[in-house]
């Protein structure tokens, strides 16, 4: 893509480890005491099919010689929902999420930015596949696109709402150094010279966008603020697993540690009484158990996790928003020096 870094750190062959190696880590969490989530940090964990699918034959065996003590999540292209046979070998060695880069539901921002993966069938159904084979999706979604139409982000709400992705990662196009898009940026005299070196989701845009960048930093604002608004992620959480395929296979039980029921105390409390989603969490949580028993303590996990976005959204709002008036207050005393310097002239 125009705007990854990747291939400029890393090259375009991708790189992998053989199936010992990578067990050998798993051996070493494992005498550790390590039990419970392994994010593999991969930039695409299908980028060689053949080697990943290698991968996951030695890790079958090795998860069911441990009885399942650890359970994985992952980051893939969305053409991944194409192998059927993949996605049933990564549930079968308890992946349980994947992370994708889906960044717009815009087709002609797809195209520009040469995310051309991303268009060669519905995203939607794509989503879909991957939640009924049992992986849950995390998304990535961007605003900010050249050319982008005003309600970008309306339509990323609509799209996210859609496919029912739970946690949809949002923010504002940035300018990596040595990209594509840096270079095209740089050619057309478009790089902001106070660019900001922490870049994340609480920083404004670092280059001069094809549309007033307040209507960006609004819309992104606005729709950080609705994605992770209580009532509907509620039901955008219940509404995925509902149809979440259930996991082939279950660590050994353990007691809960004290942090455990903590955090389970604190979202009973805010979500089941103390916040008006209560007649949601609880309608929500026993259809769970209803209907797919085998998902109701990740469901759980991911009822907490907005306690965060809770809390983040209103960080990002601060931020944009103080970052936004600076930026304006320095463009105008721009522009009323070059008039002053203009009259001076004239």
């Amino acid at each position: 893509c125009e705007f990854c870094d990747i291939i400029v750190l890393y090259g375009r062959k991708p790189r992998t480890k053989d199936p010992a190696q990578l067990l050998k880590e798993l051996d070493y969490l494992y005498e550790l005491g390590w039990r419970r989530s392994i994010f593999m940090v991969d930039d695409n964990f299908i980028g060689n099919k053949r080697n990943v699918k290698l991968l996951l034959q030695e890790l079958k065996t090795w998860q069911e010689a441990h009885q399942y003590p650890f359970d994985f999540n992952t980051e893939a292209s969305v053409d991944l929902a194409a192998d059927e046979e993949l996605m049933e070998l990564m549930v079968q060695c308890n992946f349980n999420a994947v992370f994708l880069g889906i960044e717009t539901p815009d087709e002609s921002s797809l195209q520009l930015t040469k995310k051309f993966q991303n268009t060669r069938s519905s995203l939607a159904e794509t989503v879909d596949k991957m939640i009924r084979a049992g992986l849950r999706p995390m998304a990535g979604f961007i605003i900010g696109f050249d050319n982008e139409k005003k309600g970008a982000g309306t339509r990323i709400i609509n799209f996210v709402e859609e496919a029912a992705i739970p946690t949809a990662m949002f923010g504002m196009l940035q300018a990596l150094p040595l990209t594509a898009l840096w270079e095209r940026l740089e050619k057309e005299n478009r790089l902001r010279d106070n660019t900001r070196k922490d870049i994340n989701q609480t920083t404004l845009m670092n280059f001069v966008p094809t549309r007033p960048i307040e209507d960006i930093a609004q819309e992104y604002i606005e729709t950080f603020w609705t994605l992770y608004e209580p009532k509907r992620y509620l039901d955008r959480v219940y509404r995925c697993f509902l149809k979440l395929g259930t996991p082939k296979h279950q660590a050994p039980a353990s007691l809960p540690t004290w942090v455990d029921l903590r955090a389970l105390a604190i979202v009973v409390w805010r979500q089941g009484f103390k916040r008006d989603t209560r007649w949601k969490f609880w309608h929500h949580l026993f259809s769970i158990i209803r209907h797919n028993p085998g998902v109701w303590e990740h469901y759980l996990t991911m009822c907490a996790h907005n306690e965060h976005f809770l809390e983040y959204r209103q960080i990002v709002r601060d931020e944009i928003e103080a970052q936004l008036a600076e930026f304006l207050a320095l463009e105008q005393e721009f522009k009323q020096t070059t008039a002053e310097k203009l009259d001076a002239v004239a």
